[in-house]
């Protein structure tokens, strides 16, 4: 019995961690959503512009271009559609079906930003917005909820900074960022009576903070062409917590999970074409390859590792361009790949992660001299990609396709 009791223990917490890598670092693992103003526009050239305060979390060197008190506020919402088709083969018993309409719901994505500045050459500003997070939830009557069930996890990222500008051609930027996360992780494990004889959830949650730090450079080559280049530090996140069951003793036990975030390093160009049409884009590049696999610790004092990852590095092209109607309405559009950091021979039904396009638009409209409106809409279209995964159940088999809809609504305030 204690040998089966430490087998399902590893799984169950296999499962959780896996889930956790699906909803943090898989499909959407990193939120781009900081703006409607750069969502209109696919988030192209994000750390060359400064149309509002929310440039603070593409460039903080950009900060520089805000000569006034600017507030901005900024809600996005996220529809995905995860569709998963499967088989589970378990032992010598028919196949399980293991398909799943919609594996994601929806979220909300806030974010706030305040940049005031000093004087000619010193801005400082502080932002509250998410990096990384999402939701998954495949549900206990799912055909391999044992390797993927329910999983949630937020980050919120508060990110003071200063901008200081040289001169008129060169500005450079810190900031500090302080990350804390939540989560929460649901697997269904079998009691051990049978095949097919199921537990109830049990589950994992834990929280965790840690900080890292942020510097860009903006370079004005002429009043019509600008060159942005940031970096955001790689974040490691200790998630420590407890495990709660009524169906085995030997769940109920606490310990911790790490999670590393990778570096990013965005290159930005803004080129004004005429006095209406603007243009725009961005190469940003994700160091995932420090993600190399996930370990749990547990009190018990059970340290394993659950499962190697071996990510790549990965990078996101984008264009776009804005358009100024007249001096209330502006008009954006974009474009955007963002490539996958999970090589197919790494590929699971917990990290079914793919390729996927961008298609934005967007527009501000000016109410008055101090206060403007913004709205972005994306639909995002992942790859259809094939995998398989095995855990102490038996082996997935099947594919996963997805696709989502992003809206967002912005205000912004000059005062």
């Amino acid at each position: 019995m204690k040998h089966f009791q430490d087998k399902v223990v590893r799984s169950l917490v296999t499962g959780a961690a896996l889930a956790l890598s699906n909803s943090a670092l898989a499909a959407g693992f990193q939120l781009v959503e900081h703006s409607a103003s750069g969502m209109g526009r696919a988030y192209a050239g994000e750390a060359a512009i400064a149309d509002d305060a929310s440039v603070l979390a593409a460039n903080p060197a950009a900060m520089s271009l805000i000569d006034k008190s600017t507030f901005s506020g900024a809600l996005s919402f996220i529809d995905p559609n995860v569709e998963v088709d499967g088989t589970r083969n378990i032992g010598p018993l028919p196949n399980l079906d293991a398909g799943k309409d919609s594996a994601a719901p929806s979220a909300l994505v806030p974010a706030v930003y305040y940049v005031h500045p000093l004087n000619d050459q010193v801005t400082v500003g502080i932002g509250a917005f998410s990096n990384f997070g999402l939701e998954t939830d495949y549900g206990n009557d799912y055909g391999a909820s044992d390797i993927a069930n329910k999983t949630s996890i937020t980050t919120v990222n508060i990110n003071p900074s200063i901008a200081y500008k040289l001169s008129d051609q060169f500005s450079v930027g810190f900031g500090i960022n302080y990350v804390k996360a939540e989560a929460e992780l649901l697997s269904t494990m079998p009691d051990g009576t049978g095949p097919l004889a199921r537990a109830k959830n049990v589950d994992l949650s834990g929280d965790g903070d840690t900080w890292g730090w942020n510097a860009g450079v903006l370079w004005n080559l002429s009043q019509d062409t600008r060159l942005g280049l940031s970096y955001r530090s790689k974040l490691s996140i200790k998630l420590e917590g407890d495990i709660k069951s009524d169906t085995v003793a030997a769940f109920n036990d606490s310990g911790s999970l790490t999670v590393d975030l990778p570096d990013i390093t965005e290159l930005s160009l803004f080129q004004r074409i005429n006095d209406q049409l603007a243009v725009h884009a961005s190469v940003t590049y994700m160091g995932w390859e420090n993600f190399d696999n996930l370990e749990v610790k547990l009190n018990s004092g059970l340290d394993q590792v659950l499962k190697e990852e071996n990510w790549d590095d990965s990078i996101r092209y984008a264009i776009g361009a804005t358009y100024n109607v007249d001096d209330n309405l502006t008009l954006r559009a974009g474009l955007a790949l963002d490539e996958t950091p999970v090589a197919e021979e790494n590929r699971s039904l917990s990290i079914p992660d793919a390729d996927r396009m961008w298609y934005s638009i967007g527009a501000t409209y000016k109410v008055n001299a101090n206060i403007s409106v913004d709205a972005g809409y994306t639909h995002l279209n992942g790859d259809k990609v094939y995998l398989s995964e095995e855990s102490t159940l038996g082996r997935f088999n099947g594919s996963s396709e997805g696709d989502a809809n992003l809206y967002s609504v912005q205000l912004n305030w000059v005062m």
